[in-house]
């Protein structure tokens, strides 16, 4: 199984499968067989508990209080590619 940086790097190296929020991209990316169930579930549960601060954006305080899944606009990739180099960065 690959690193959780190795993870969200093929996140990156895969954007044009990015749909809707983290979670859509990483269920589409384990449903194109490019990640397995296990990586799968390494990044769901990294995703969970490594999820933007409330405050960390405008468009996350907005949707945290309003009940929706997302974190940021549903269909913007900036943001999350954002978090992901981030994390890439404090994996590193």
């Amino acid at each position: 199984m690959r690193t959780t940086k190795e993870l969200l790097e093929l996140m990156l190296e895969h954007q044009n499968k990015f749909r809707l929020g983290l979670c859509i991209w990483v269920n589409d990316l384990r449903l194109l067989k490019i990640i397995s169930y296990d990586e799968w579930r390494e990044l769901k549960t990294y995703i969970k508990n490594n999820k933007p601060s409330r405050f960390s954006s405008w468009d996350y305080f907005k949707y945290s209080f309003s009940g929706s899944r997302f974190y940021w606009e549903a269909s913007e990739i900036k943001p999350r590619i954002k978090w992901i180099k981030q994390h890439i960065k404090k994996l590193s």
